[in-house]
């Protein structure tokens, strides 16, 4: 079970701990130590470029669909570039204009 405390609702409970349990509060000081001094930069560069993939992905995806739907001489819509492509009408709408713009600008 995982809880969301914040820092004085920690300090009160160990508090209340500390006099009824100790090995308890001994366990919770030594997690909330560890938690303070976790560092998560990693974790969150690791994400950032993970979310920079999948934006590069989705785009090229895009970009295709419109190449390929220009090519048939069908009708450029979000809907049509979505089924073409594999993305979701709402990641479509999102890069929509990002897509054309880079195009616009070859």
């Amino acid at each position: 079970m995982r809880l969301t405390l914040n820092d004085d609702e920690v300090l009160e409970l160990m508090k209340a701990i500390s006099k009824v349990n100790y090995p308890l509060y001994t366990k919770i000081q030594n997690q909330y130590d560890a938690d303070i001094s976790r560092d998560i930069t990693k974790k969150q560069s690791s994400i950032l470029e993970a979310t920079k993939s999948r934006e590069r992905i989705a785009k090229a995806k895009i970009n295709n669909a419109i190449n390929l739907l220009r090519l048939e001489d069908k009708k450029i819509t979000t809907y049509a570039i979505a089924k073409e492509s594999g993305c979701s009408y709402n990641t479509v709408k999102k890069y929509y204009k990002a897509v054309t713009d880079a195009r616009d600008e070859r």
